[in-house]
């Protein structure tokens, strides 16, 4: 393990970390925590079929009418494991070291050696439109001692939207583990109520897209609520979780990581996780390094040689020269999903 010395602080990966490296030239920060995603989403492109939702249960409708059309059969044809792994593959090349799955905690999620840390504990239903009562009511029941349930709700700017949470309360599934998804459709009325749910995760460049609108996150924080971000798949997404952001200042990028890891319980100071920036940040490019679990795993070359190991990947991301690490080169060759922008070199 290491002992990173950085311009701002000084971070030891492990107990025992003991080799130094120097990273003066660099800010570290804490590994992003990704509050939303659907990780085996990621390789369908940005799809909608209208200008404009209402309310995104309209949008599911209209995907779920064209599952069986190109490309959308041939994508859900691909093997699990090749789908999961580009959602994790995005989530760390864009500087997130830890993401909560909205949906079954694949067997490829559980995998040692995937790309990020995904949460194990965790309960969720998908949405009171696509979900049964009772299917609701038994996931909320199911979920373990401790742990959230996630929900969306109230995606959506219709009245439909606006009686969601009424909804979920009559159905006796909002409580202090309860966190919503999206939200946009929440009124003032309901704020003082779901203050008292754990939180409310916001997808900003999705809502955009779907319904041309984001949420009242002023208003929410104004109210109690606790408001985390997510970047959601990149079947309605700008891209990843740094292009969810306001802006892309370390002030920032350090802050709504804090606020994502309060909201969820992450320990995040006890994470062997950290991303070094040494200059403005337009995208993920120029994140310096991404180390995850105490390990480097992609950065400037001149950055990863410093750590004394051998058999780093040569590669471009985004034009920009990296090395990687060889077990995640590895496993990029390996998928049948390929990442734009991303160009392993051949040994």
């Amino acid at each position: 393990m290491f002992t990173l010395h950085g311009q701002n602080r000084t971070v030891a990966l492990g107990r025992f970390a003991r080799q130094p490296v120097d990273l003066n030239d660099c800010l570290l920060l804490h590994g992003g925590i990704n509050a939303h995603d659907h990780l085996e989403l990621n390789h369908y492109p940005r799809t909608s079929f209208r200008e404009r939702y209402d309310n995104a249960h309209d949008w599911g409708d209209d995907v779920n009418a064209r599952l069986n059309d190109p490309p959308y059969r041939e994508l859900r044809q691909l093997p699990l494991w090749d789908r999961c792994f580009i959602g994790g593959l995005k989530n760390l090349l864009g500087g997130v070291t830890t993401v909560v799955q909205h949906g079954a905690h694949h067997r490829p999620l559980q995998q040692r050696g995937f790309p990020v840390r995904v949460m194990p504990r965790y309960g969720w239903a998908h949405s009171l439109h696509f979900e049964t009562p009772a299917h609701i009511q038994q996931s909320f029941r199911r979920t373990p001692k401790g742990a959230l349930w996630f929900i969306h709700l109230a995606e959506g700017t219709d009245a439909r939207a606006a009686s969601e949470f009424a909804q979920l309360q009559a159905l006796g599934v909002a409580a202090s583990h309860t966190v919503l998804v999206h939200g946009v459709g929440l009124s003032p009325s309901d704020f003082a109520a779901v203050a008292a749910l754990r939180g409310v995760i916001t997808c900003p460049t999705t809502n955009r897209y779907l319904l041309g609108t984001a949420p009242d996150i002023r208003g929410w924080e104004s109210a109690g609520i606790r408001v985390g971000i997510g970047s959601d798949s990149r079947l309605t997404a700008d891209g990843d979780w740094l292009d969810e952001l306001p802006d892309r200042t370390p002030q920032t990028i350090e802050r709504l990581t804090r606020a994502n890891a309060t909201l969820l319980g992450i320990p995040l100071d006890r994470l062997p996780d950290v991303i070094a920036l040494r200059g403005a940040v337009q995208g993920r490019a120029d994140l310096a390094l991404v180390i995850c679990r105490g390990t480097p795993m992609i950065g400037d070359p001149d950055v990863m040689q410093r750590f004394g190991m051998r058999g780093w990947v040569h590669a471009t991301l985004d034009g920009r020269p990296k090395w990687i690490h060889p077990r995640l080169a590895q496993q990029v060759r390996r998928c049948r999903v390929a990442e734009v922008g991303l160009h392993l070199y051949s040994p």
